[in-house]
């Protein structure tokens, strides 16, 4: 990564980078001299991540059963549904990832925690999009690597600068996303249907385009505030927490471009 005009102060989109995490830790001066790295927090990014697949394998396993009879190729040889678990590790990853944002200096046993519950959550539903089309899943994945590698690559070339007007945008826009998301629940309360009709998935693929950019987006200014820190000098501990935020908004990523990739298939 190289250093952007972005100062500390400054947040992304990502609520993990938010004004007072940024504002008393990102700029806190570091204890005995141990700063964050920019190594630091991708071996550490690395380390959820693993915890994540370990912990989706998991989720993945507990979703399918084999049927008694070969019905065919693919996933028609295996019945799929919601683990008993599921909701129990949705919501305590909701409130993992609160702890985590309201305490980073526990973001080493938070931080993994989150990834192990959003592992398992992301396992079960990935299980019940690859059994609906079969390499989606693949797919999503190779999908949201590139993704990830293009936005580092357009920060690092300075061809996108983290700045004040950028995050602004970003969060108004997310914002703007939010409110969208809660109409279309609103009217789906009272017009099931139309979530299945030709005009809701047109509606939807845009959505979901725009959604993606978004996020992408939003790693960019991740990486501008992992970088302010590095540059500013805040404690170690804040490479667990960097790496916590970086998870949170590559699980949104990688959930947005599966369901793009859903609505393709059905369209075709």
């Amino acid at each position: 990564m190289t250093t952007a005009m972005y100062a500390p102060s400054d947040h992304s989109g990502n609520p993990a980078f938010s004004d007072r995490v940024t504002s008393e830790y990102m700029t806190a001066p570091a204890e005995r001299g141990t700063t964050m790295t920019r190594g630091g927090v991708a071996i550490k990014t690395l380390v959820n991540l693993a915890v994540l697949i370990a912990a989706g394998a998991w989720g993945w396993s507990s979703a399918t059963d084999p049927v008694a009879a070969d019905a065919g190729a693919g996933y028609a040889n295996v019945t799929v549904t919601i683990p008993g678990g599921f909701w129990l590790a949705s919501f305590g990853a909701f409130f993992v990832g609160i702890l985590c944002a309201f305490n980073p200096r526990r973001a080493a046993f938070f931080g993994i925690l989150y990834a192990m519950l959003e592992g398992y959550v992301l396992g079960a539903i990935s299980a019940m999009f690859e059994a609906q089309t079969e390499g989606i899943v693949s797919a999503a994945i190779l999908s949201t690597v590139c993704v990830f590698i293009v936005a580092w690559l357009v920060y690092a070339l300075g061809i996108i600068k983290p700045t004040r007007k950028l995050a602004f945008g970003v969060t108004a826009a997310m914002g703007g996303l939010m409110l969208l998301y809660f109409f279309v629940f609103i009217v789906s309360l009272f017009d099931w249907g139309w979530l299945y009709s030709e005009s809701f998935r047109t509606i939807g693929l845009v959505v979901t385009v725009l959604a993606i950019i978004l996020a992408a987006l939003s790693l960019t200014l991740d990486f501008g505030s992992i970088d302010a820190g590095v540059e500013a000098g805040a404690p170690k501990f804040m490479e667990w927490y960097s790496a916590y935020g970086l998870m949170v908004t590559l699980i949104w990523l990688y959930l947005l471009i599966l369901r793009l990739l859903a609505i393709l298939g059905r369209n075709r």
